[in-house]
């Protein structure tokens, strides 16, 4: 008897279906749906623009988060850090004087290191606590922003505002007038952080930054250094902070410092929609992109399902809930599977 061959795509499409990420897609999937029927004209071009640049800053930030969750970290201070970097750009900035900018912008770089530097000497070399550390960091941002700016105030020069809207480019050409409605300049602050994150990924540190969160002991055994690691992690959580404070002033053309709060701990939760594991190690950060569209997706449908604002954050924890538990159900299969395959 001839024996039937199996096809070679049947265990890799089975391992397709059971990986977190595909669930996180899933799911996503259904949340554009149920968008798109509550909301009219919701793949028009510059409601597409709209979106994206009302995502942004959550994509940003949750991207950070995620390498430093990934590192075996967790980063309670990026909300603070990007308001403080916020009030930086907009009040060294000068209405009258367009050349200001760029000192605004260095001025915020540099406050960019030495908040990754900081929360990355404290976890990484001094071995405190993450959550701890970047919990009390979080007030010293706060409080460096309150005292530059006790009040919202600022400006934002009109070329800097490009980073939010590209009408603020004088003479823009017709042809790129109209790719403009499609093409945000939040999607452009993404596409550079993907191509920053893929650099490092590929890399050494990129290597490293998993293999410490996996199991710190045992990648300082196989000689990495573990601190100099989490340090480099941290500084690139606040690389994508100072992405998201360049799109924060351009919006909002003042500075508040607290502005970024709300989306500390949002950051956190997409991160982990975005099947992140919070013991560090596993995940993608280009998951964690997704999570952060579904998580911003849910209070869309919220609003356009007219649920009462009473009501509307009780929703969104548990459709954040249910969108969790879902991931972690599927990791949790995943872990069957191989316990089945050792045994």
């Amino acid at each position: 008897m001839t024996e039937t061959k199996k096809s070679p795509f049947l265990p890799k499409i089975g391992k397709l279906l059971k990986s977190p990420s595909f669930i996180v897609i899933c799911i996503l999937i259904v949340m554009l749906v149920i968008t798109a029927s509550l909301q009219p004209g919701f793949f028009k071009p510059n409601t597409i623009n709209s979106n994206i640049n009302s995502f942004a800053p959550l994509i940003l930030l949750t991207m950070g988060q995620a390498i430093v969750i990934i590192a075996g970290g967790l980063d309670l201070s990026i909300g603070y850090a990007t308001s403080m970097m916020v009030v930086i750009l907009t009040n060294v900035m000068q209405k009258d004087k367009p050349e200001s900018a760029i000192p605004a912008i260095l001025l915020a770089f540099v406050a960019c290191i030495l908040v990754g530097t900081i929360n990355g000497l404290c976890v990484g070399y001094l071995k405190l606590p993450p959550l701890i550390v970047t919990y009390a960091t979080s007030y010293i941002w706060l409080g460096i922003g309150l005292f530059i700016a006790p009040s919202p105030k600022g400006t934002c020069i009109p070329w800097v505002r490009t980073f939010y809207t590209f009408s603020a480019i004088p003479n823009l050409p017709e042809g790129l007038k109209d790719l403009s409605k499609i093409l945000a300049p939040g999607f452009w602050l993404i596409v550079i952080g993907c191509i920053v994150w893929g650099i490092v990924r590929r890399g050494r540190t990129g290597r490293y930054i998993y293999a410490v969160g996996s199991n710190r002991e045992n990648a300082y055994a196989s000689g990495i250094n573990t601190s100099k690691t989490q340090l480099k992690a941290y500084i690139l959580c606040a690389l994508f902070a100072f992405l998201c404070a360049l799109f924060y002033a351009a919006q909002n053309q003042s500075g508040d410092a607290r502005m970024g709060n709300p989306l500390t701990l949002k950051s956190v939760a997409a991160a982990v929609i975005g099947g992140i594991a919070l013991e560090g190690g596993k995940g993608s950060v280009y998951m964690g992109i997704v999570g952060a569209i579904i998580y911003s997706i849910v209070t869309k449908i919220i609003f356009f399902a007219d649920i009462s604002s009473s009501y509307q954050t009780l929703v969104a924890g548990i459709v954040v809930l249910l969108a969790v538990s879902a991931s972690l159900i599927f990791k949790f299969i995943e872990k069957r599977e191989k316990l089945k395959v050792v045994k």
